[in-house]
């Protein structure tokens, strides 16, 4: 049996496949092209609309050619009620169940959960997750759905990985988690409001101290949980890359508040500015959201003027699209798809390429 993975969406989604291929190789399949594969594994993002349309095309251009179809990764309840109904399995990539060599899944018998199967790395990179879920919920994101909570796994079984792929030769590792700064910490920690970076801090110190010629990184950081221990043990790191990604979404409080974000604009620059003042040379990205429901010409305005401020040295930014499910669906999508490419062309524009507005 021959097998291929397409991977859509985040980092996160490339460790996942890193380890369904070395599941898929301990049953004896072999990796190939996608026209001379027998079987196509998608590991879905929905992020966005436009991921689930491209599956959507890719399945009727599989199905001519007659080839076993499974879906995976981060896929709404809608979504998976729709594949189903077209008799395509679902892969749980966080609880992996028993698949045998006819490619039959046994979902009541699961074997093993799947970061406790050694991923097949590749690239240059070693992407090595640290914790899955999310406990934000955020209102337009689909994350809590796909993914479920927030759970962390243990140092020890990070260090474990991470030792694993010096050895194998790499030469930067990425730590990967939806939030990796609350990285450990409890749930009644979370439900309070309280920032207990601890445990993160002593992760990173022991990934910082392990031997060889490497870089690492961490991603994604949340502003809200970012406290001043933390801040101190990013300056003090040896190995880090300097590089931290830090979502904005807006530069506006209302938005922010609609958005269920847990801290204000001028909350978010004072961090900045924070950072910036006791990490020498340090490099910023974002995420941004633009289109948001309700999103004024005045509103977008302060996110421009907000990323005017900072000098972020990338973003991500994304045109707003309601994702079933979640709470800013139910909200009316009122920005014009003209008005939100024009702003993305604007926000692209000045943090991107570089050009002043």
């Amino acid at each position: 049996m021959n097998y291929f993975i397409l991977t859509l969406g985040c980092q996160m989604n490339v460790a996942d496949s890193q380890r369904i291929e070395s599941k898929l190789n301990s049953l004896g399949y072999k990796k190939t092209s996608e026209k001379e594969a027998n079987l196509i594994v998608v590991n879905s993002c929905s992020v966005r609309q436009k991921g689930i349309d491209r599956i959507w095309g890719g399945i009727k251009k599989w199905r001519a050619t007659n080839k076993k179809i499974l879906i995976s990764g981060c896929v709404l309840e809608s979504d998976r009620k729709k594949y189903a109904a077209r008799g395509i399995d679902f892969l749980h990539v966080d609880d992996l169940p028993k698949i045998d060599k006819n490619l039959k899944i046994d979902h009541k018998n699961q074997t093993e959960h799947y970061l406790e199967i050694v991923p097949k790395l590749s690239g240059a990179i070693a992407y090595i997750p640290i914790m899955t879920g999310c406990d934000n919920f955020c209102s337009y994101c689909a994350v809590p759905y796909t993914r479920g909570r927030e759970v962390s796994r243990t140092i020890d079984d990070i260090v474990v990985e991470a030792k694993s792929a010096l050895n194998k030769g790499f030469k930067e590792i990425w730590l990967l988690g939806q939030n990796v700064n609350s990285f450990g910490m409890s749930k009644a920690q979370k439900l309070k409001g309280q920032t207990n970076n601890d445990n993160f801090i002593k992760l990173l110190n022991e990934i910082d101290d392990l031997d060889g010629d490497f870089v690492f990184n961490f991603i994604s950081s949340n502003p809200q949980d970012m406290g001043d221990e933390l801040i101190d043990c990013f300056a003090k790191l040896k190995k880090w890359n300097k590089e931290l990604h830090l979502a904005m979404q807006s530069g506006d409080n209302e938005i922010l508040r609609r958005m269920n974000r847990k801290e204000t604009n001028e909350e978010f620059l004072a961090l900045v500015d924070k950072l910036k003042s006791k990490i020498e040379n340090l490099k910023l990205s974002t995420d941004i959201i633009v289109g948001f429901p309700g999103e004024t010409e005045e509103q977008f305005n302060h996110t421009l003027e907000a990323c005017q401020k900072i000098g972020f040295e990338k973003a991500y930014v994304n045109q707003y699209s309601p994702r079933a499910g979640t709470v800013s669906a139910k909200m009316t999508d009122d920005v014009p798809r003209e008005e939100k490419m024009r702003r993305w062309k604007l926000l692209d524009t000045l943090i991107n390429h570089k050009h002043k507005l």
